[in-house]
């Protein structure tokens, strides 16, 4: 069993030094090809096609720039990102078991890195999947990772039960494709409910937290059969069969 998530724009690269191994991008080249085009972009490049204002676009720009600097930060990608999901996966407590495991079966889709192991080792960046970057000879950023994200987890399902645990966006899972993996391999849909009154009603950021929740669950009690998934009772959310099924699993709370 496989866990997939979105990375975060918000990124923290200001901790005190951890004592944490950490590990190698997988796809050092193919993340060199995308930072060849990024950095022919002007500021002015950037906010249009990333729909950011000036500021940030300057940020990003800078990010490119000086991507190769022997002085630029280093953190492993889990703690790194400093969103809301990664509140809730909380990769700051794992102890060294965890870490393996979630080594293991976690993955972190990501429009720069393609995928990442959770304590990889990244620097400041900021692209998104669905921005309008297009590699050499690819249309986008889907059709250039597609094939290695999908090879990637294929060689992790290998080992495993033949599940993947969805819990990032669309944006980033949709680089997924049932057809590049192994046969009869499940791609679950995971999604968050809260009760408002008399209707359960999605809430963007506490179902950003859920996801990250989900996650940690998954890895502090070292799951890999995807049935015991269906456990998950953080935060007081608990499964929701009525509306799920097979392939969509709804937790509300």
């Amino acid at each position: 069993m496989q866990i997939v998530m979105s990375p975060a724009k918000r990124m923290n690269f200001n901790a005190q030094e951890e004592n944490i191994k950490t590990t190698p991008p997988v796809f050092s080249r193919k993340t060199g090809e995308v930072l060849e085009v990024c950095r022919k972009l002007s500021e002015t490049d950037i906010a249009e096609k990333m729909k950011v204002n000036r500021e940030i676009a300057q940020q990003v720009y800078g990010y490119f720039q000086s991507f190769n600097s022997r002085t630029i930060p280093l953190r492993a990608a889990a703690l790194a990102y400093d969103g809301i999901a990664y509140k809730g996966l909380n990769a700051h407590d794992f102890n060294k078991e965890e870490v393996l495991f979630a080594q293991k079966h976690l993955s972190i889709l990501s429009g720069l890195y393609g995928a990442l192991k959770p304590f990889d080792r990244i620097k400041p960046y900021r692209l998104e999947f669905a921005r309008k970057i297009q590699p050499k000879g690819y249309k986008d950023l889907y059709e250039f990772w597609q094939n290695e994200v999908n090879q990637y987890l294929s060689g992790k399902l290998a080992k495993d039960e033949k599940v993947i645990i969805n819990v990032a966006s669309k944006e980033y899972s949709s680089v997924l494709s049932k057809k590049l993996l192994p046969e009869k391999t499940r791609i679950v849909e995971i999604s968050f409910l809260q009760q408002e009154g008399n209707d359960l009603k999605q809430i963007v950021v506490h179902s950003k937290k859920a996801r990250g929740l989900m996650a940690r669950f998954i890895i502090k009690n070292r799951l890999d059969i995807a049935e015991d998934v269906k456990a998950f009772g953080y935060e007081d959310y608990f499964y929701y069969p009525k509306l799920s099924s097979e392939n969509k699993w709804v937790f509300v709370r």
